[in-house]
């Protein structure tokens, strides 16, 4: 009777720790369950909060070697769809890197200045394009602050090839394309704020006639009296000019150095 109570009383032990084991499993488990998805669910609002930067990092988990991680990952990104989070944004920046890496590409310098890409271009491209090409380099050359360099490569070139100097700059090859959109681009707002109040005050407000053809002057003009006026418009002109320097486009000045 003793022995049989000792078994029972044995028994009884070992069944209440392996229940108590099982609940401390069980706890642990509903423990380790909520951790999964409360960092699950951090994980979601995290990317979905910047999903550029942060799908970009992440991305790789869902290739992990370890399947729990890749579920977890697939749990993310699940939730993040159901979110309703925009994809949109992520295309125009991955669109937007590929450009940036592209104009870094063409405006890449080399160890002795020189600029391959752009270069290699100029040589290649049919001439029914070249006025679209010298837009675009000197575009993305200027928001680079390499204009001068593009210039100086366009410029030193265009001397190497020409037979004599009459003809440098004078045909429709690259370098003059682009030294004529320089000129029309940031020349053009400085020729207006020149010559704007001098030509207002010639047909506004000025009655004097600056006409020294002989065959063209009125009958009540006089010849000298007219060319005294055209020379003296032809100094305030000149003087407008000088004064202007400091307003003269940088570009510009980059261009004629």
């Amino acid at each position: 009777q003793t022995n049989n109570e000792r078994t029972t009383s044995t028994n009884q032990t070992q069944q209440q720790q392996q229940q108590q084991q099982t609940q401390l499993i069980n706890q642990l488990q509903q423990k380790q369950q909520s951790l999964r998805n409360s960092t699950i669910v951090a994980m979601s609002n995290l990317l979905a909060a910047n999903i550029e930067s942060g799908l970009m990092r992440s991305i790789a988990l869902g290739y992990h070697r370890d399947p729990q991680t890749r579920a977890a990952f697939m749990e993310v990104l699940t939730q993040i769809l159901q979110q309703g989070t925009e994809f949109d944004t992520l295309a125009e920046t991955v669109l937007a890197d590929r450009f940036e890496r592209l104009v870094e590409l063409v405006t890449m310098i080399g160890d002795k200045g020189e600029l391959p890409i752009a270069m290699a271009l100029a040589n290649v491209v049919s001439p029914q394009y070249m006025d679209e090409l010298a837009r675009v380099f000197v575009t993305i050359f200027d928001a680079k602050h390499l204009l001068h360099q593009l210039l100086l490569n366009m410029f030193a070139k265009e001397v190497e090839l020409a037979d004599c100097y009459q003809i440098i700059l004078r045909g429709n090859g690259l370098p003059t394309k682009i030294m004529l959109f320089c000129f029309k681009l940031y020349g053009s707002h400085y020729l207006y704020n020149l010559f704007a109040p001098i030509l207002a005050k010639m047909f506004i407000a000025d009655l004097r006639s600056y006409e020294v053809d002989p065959t063209r002057i009125e009958q009540h003009e006089q010849l000298d009296e007219n060319r005294k006026n055209l020379r003296l418009l032809t100094q305030d002109v000149y003087q407008a000019i000088v004064d202007s320097s400091s307003q003269f486009p940088l570009q510009l000045r980059i261009l004629c150095s």
